[in-house]
């Protein structure tokens, strides 16, 4: 007998796992406290197909949802008592928590990496900073990234990434400095695409810096041999050691194929338009 499969996360679930990411990624400062702003909430495909058609209902909910435990939430600090105590890493009283001043941003889609089983929830928020004129785009200041169980219970980004990636070894390491200082990142999937990222274009490698650098910009890719590839899916072009890649074709402003791949050596430097360099270095083999 096939055992029935997980239910699709309800709206409380939702809720609940939305809830719970926003008092984990509170940031307090003397003066006032950050909320995350942005929301990138994950369901597995077939659960994402069964809401799909009131998916901009359930977000303007959670949103409304958002905004009362943030008022809640203060409403209890204005009588002198810290609501959060022992929920944040420090037992200091926080100051009251801001709203984001442009609104929440809450989009609901569907995992189409195959990470998240049946039932589960992944959410990606990020608190972000008013960008400054001569910027176009959302400067972020921290990603966070968690797996909710069909239990609801968060895991930790260790947790997070030991079950739902079969492989979670690291296969190369990139190192860059952007605008928001310098930056590690662990390879550990298959492809990875890097760029400014935005609302319409997530990426694995988020750099913060100017328009020169496209949304998605290139993609890394590592085959079963341990051996790496990239390809450039930019406007003003990637180049590696020195040399550039082949463009993508683009065709009214969009992508229509990605450059031809080329393959990257175990240790080279990245080169963004002429905005970020990234310092690629590839694992030994065990």
């Amino acid at each position: 007998m096939i055992p029935d499969a997980p239910r699709p996360p309800t709206g409380h679930d939702i809720w609940h796992a939305l809830r719970q990411e926003l008092r984990n990624n509170l940031y307090p400062m003397p003066s006032v406290t950050l909320a995350p702003a942005v929301f990138h909430v994950y369901l597995h495909a077939d659960d994402f197909e069964f809401i799909e058609g009131i998916v901009p209902r359930i977000a303007a909910e959670m949103a409304g949802a958002l905004s009362r435990e943030i008022a809640s939430l203060n409403d209890e600090w204005s009588r002198r008592r810290n609501p959060l105590r022992g929920w944040l890493r420090s037992d200091e009283p926080i100051a009251p928590i801001e709203e984001p001043a442009d609104g929440w941003n809450v989009c609901i889609q569907p995992d189409h990496d195959g990470e998240l089983p049946r039932g589960n929830i992944g959410i990606v928020s990020k608190l972000i900073v008013p960008p400054r004129p001569e910027y176009d785009g959302t400067p972020t200041v921290r990603t966070v990234k968690a797996v909710f169980t069909e239990g609801r219970r968060a895991m930790t980004p260790a947790d997070a990434t030991a079950a739902t990636r079969p492989e979670s070894a690291v296969r190369a390491t990139l190192k860059y400095q952007d605008e928001a200082g310098d930056h590690v990142f662990p390879m550990r999937k298959e492809l990875i695409k890097i760029g400014r990222g935005g609302s319409d274009a997530w990426v694995d490698v988020q750099v913060i810096t100017t328009a020169k650098v496209s949304r998605e910009h290139c993609w890394v890719r590592a085959d079963a041999d341990g051996r790496f590839f990239i390809c450039d899916v930019s406007t003003w072009g990637t180049s590696v050691d020195g040399h550039p890649l082949p463009p993508a074709i683009r065709s009214s402003g969009q992508v229509v194929e990605p450059g031809a791949e080329r393959e990257l050596h175990a240790s080279a430097v990245i080169a963004l338009a002429d905005a970020v360099t990234i310092q690629f270095s590839a694992e030994r083999p065990l």
